[in-house]
C-alpha cells in the first residue's frame, strides 16, 4: 500500500517536473525569438520592441533558470562533491545522501517560503518595472516558489524512497526511474 502511494507520488511529480522542464525549453525558444525580432526592428527600422531587456530578464531568463531545479534534482543533477562518498560503506552512503537531501529540503524551503512572500507582496503592489515600458513583473515572482517548493518535494520522495529500499544504494539514480 505505502509502496503504491509512493509510486503514484513519483509518477505526479515526475510529471510536473516534466512540465516545468518543458516550460524552460520554450521560455528558452521565446527568448529566442524575441530578441531575434527585436534587433531585427531596431537593425532593419531602427525601432526595437519596447520592454525588451525587461521581458527577458524578469521573465524568460528566470524562467530558464529556475524551472528546471526540481527535474535535476529528480535526476540526481545538481552538483555534487564524491570526495570520500566511495569508500563509504552501504549504510552510512545511504544515512550521508538522506542527511543531503534532507538539507536540500530545509535550504529550498526557506527560499520556496520567502520567494512565495516577495510573490505575494509584488502581486499586492502590482510589481512594474520601468524601462522602455512600464512592464508589469509581478507574475514572474511566482516562478521561484513554485520551483522551489517543488524541488523540496523531489528531495522528500528521495528521503522515503531510501527507507522504502533500504537494500538499493540511491545514489545518481532518476527518482522516476527507481520505480523499476
Amino acid at each position: 500500500m505505502l509502496e503504491r502511494l509512493f509510486a503514484g507520488m513519483v509518477r505526479l511529480v515526475g510529471r510536473a517536473t516534466d512540465f516545468l522542464m518543458v516550460l524552460a525549453g520554450v521560455a528558452l525558444a521565446l527568448m529566442t525569438i524575441h530578441v531575434v525580432a527585436d534587433v531585427t526592428m531596431r537593425v532593419i527600422f531602427n525601432s526595437p520592441i519596447p520592454g525588451t531587456l525587461e521581458i527577458v530578464a524578469f521573465y524568460y531568463m528566470v524562467a530558464a533558470i529556475v524551472f528546471p531545479v526540481a527535474f535535476l534534482e529528480r535526476k540526481d543533477e545538481h552538483i555534487s562533491v564524491e570526495l570520500f562518498y566511495g569508500f563509504f560503506p552501504a549504510w552510512a552512503k545511504r544515512a550521508s545522501y538522506v542527511f543531503a537531501c534532507l538539507l536540500s529540503a530545509v535550504f529550498f524551503a526557506v527560499f520556496a517560503y520567502q520567494s512565495w512572500l516577495d510573490a505575494l507582496k509584488a502581486t499586492a503592489s502590482r510589481e512594474v518595472v520601468m524601462g522602455a515600458a512600464a512592464i508589469q513583473i509581478w507574475p514572474a515572482r511566482y516562478i521561484l516558489p513554485i520551483s522551489f517548493a517543488l524541488l523540496v518535494v523531489v528531495a522528500l520522495l528521495k528521503i522515503v524512497r531510501v527507507f522504502l529500499r533500504p537494500s538499493e544504494t540511491p545514489d545518481g539514480q532518476d527518482l522516476a526511474k527507481s520505480l523499476d
